[in-house]
């Protein structure tokens, strides 16, 4: 292996059985855990034991729960990600908001009205805004 190459650590798969979780990992049986917080210890341990290659930089816990489940986690997961990205374009509108509005003359309470925000509120929108820019 060169001294510059860029080497991923493995992958512990985990799977639901029973009241806990089996562990596959290349070049090492697999193992059991009662929970999924303990996986990639348990897997690292194993993996060094069994001398896999790129251990030592840590390892990848991937669950796989079965097609359906999966794809729920996944798109709740997206939905999670797309509702802060969207929570954070509305913060950046209302604060362009409130400027445009200080802009044009309004007050802070004005705005505060305006907007449906407190007064305190229209004042930190207000003072970010000029903060960024």
């Amino acid at each position: 292996m060169d001294a510059g190459q860029i080497v991923e650590p493995p992958r512990i798969l985990a799977r639901r059985s029973g009241d806990g979780w089996v562990l596959y990992m290349d070049g090492v049986e697999p193992s059991y855990v009662r929970r999924l917080d303990g996986a990639i210890e348990r897997g690292r341990v194993l993996m060094e034991a069994g001398k896999v290659p790129g251990v030592e930089h840590g390892a990848v816990l991937k669950i796989d729960l079965g097609d359906e489940l999966n794809q729920r986690v996944k798109t709740s997961t997206q939905a999670t990600a797309d509702a802060h990205k969207a929570q954070v374009a509305a913060a950046a509108e209302l604060r362009r908001t409130a400027a445009a509005l200080n802009e044009h003359g309004l007050t802070g309470r004005d705005i505060a009205h305006v907007l449906g925000v407190s007064p305190q509120r229209v004042s930190q929108l207000l003072n970010d805004q000029h903060a960024r820019g």
